[in-house]
């Protein structure tokens, strides 16, 4: 049986700069073009169309540490080298990954004229991820968004807990001003995200499609190939290289053991043997 092809998120993103393609085929070439293919694309100013590329490009580009996040989250088990000062680096790239991803979805949202798109800021802003974000990688001493984590006070900051932090990044905790703890688990957390992150992305691709693919029968053909893909798209929760390599350290302990309690058999045996011949 062929093994099933795994379809990353950048075949997905595809078809927004497919989006450009088309626009620029049927738009004629001449001094007025980037006004014309502004307006195929029902873009407000003529350079628009290079923000939506550099969004889409942030979209691959944040992915890719994401991807690393979900696979290795604050630091790689299988080296055996406990790395402090990289899991603050990681923690931080990771956290500012996630908020320029956000931040590309917003800009599409706005260029497309996406119909939830005043939701899309509010959709992530509820998310753990979001929240870590502002505690631990940009508003760590002058943290003021959240009522929830304030309560009472209209501003507070935090310290991260080091003697938490470990590579799989299952107990970030931050202490306030005011001694509220908040904890959270790097993968639980991202996961949440990943999931809005990707129906998001799915929408907004089949709203580009609706609304600035005019020919009637390719539309049709892209919706059939996004479905296509969707088919295979990439299940983040089943890439985490640091759990692999703890699963395999456990069933090396378990054979060592199964070993070791065959050879203290063994010995128990020749012991017993030794005994026995003493008494006769």
């Amino acid at each position: 049986m062929a093994k099933k092809e795994i379809v990353h998120k950048e075949e997905i993103t595809y078809f927004l700069r497919h989006i450009l393609d088309i626009a620029g085929n049927e738009v004629k070439q001449g001094d007025d073009f980037e006004k014309q293919f502004a307006r195929r694309l029902k873009f407000q100013s003529k350079t628009d169309w290079k923000r939506y590329r550099a969004s889409i490009d942030l979209l691959d580009d944040t992915e890719f540490a994401i991807i690393s996040a979900f696979e290795y989250q604050l630091g790689d088990l299988s080296n055996g080298n406990r790395d402090s000062n990289g899991m603050y680096l990681r923690l931080y790239g990771i956290l500012n990954a996630v908020y320029l991803q956000i931040s590309a979805f917003e800009e599409l949202a706005c260029l497309l004229n996406y119909s939830s798109r005043d939701d899309v800021t509010n959709l992530f802003k509820q998310l753990d991820i979001y929240k870590l974000r502002n505690i631990a990688g940009a508003h760590t001493l002058d943290y003021q968004y959240d009522t929830t984590i304030l309560e009472n006070e209209t501003k507070t900051s935090f310290r991260i807990y080091q003697c938490f932090l470990e590579e799989t990044g299952n107990n970030i905790s931050a202490l306030s001003q005011h001694g509220k703890i908040l904890k959270y688990n790097l993968l639980n957390i991202l996961n949440e995200y990943e999931e809005k992150a990707k129906i998001l992305l799915i929408q907004m691709v089949k709203h580009a499609i609706k609304y600035l693919v005019h020919d009637k029968n390719y539309r049709v053909e892209l919706i059939k190939q996004l479905d296509e893909k969707l088919k295979n798209l990439i299940d983040y929760s089943r890439i985490d290289k640091n759990k692999t390599h703890t699963q395999k350290k456990i069933k090396e302990e378990k054979i060592k053991l199964k070993k070791l309690l065959k050879e203290s058999e063994k010995l128990h045996d020749l012991a017993m043997i030794k005994i026995i011949g003493l008494n006769d």
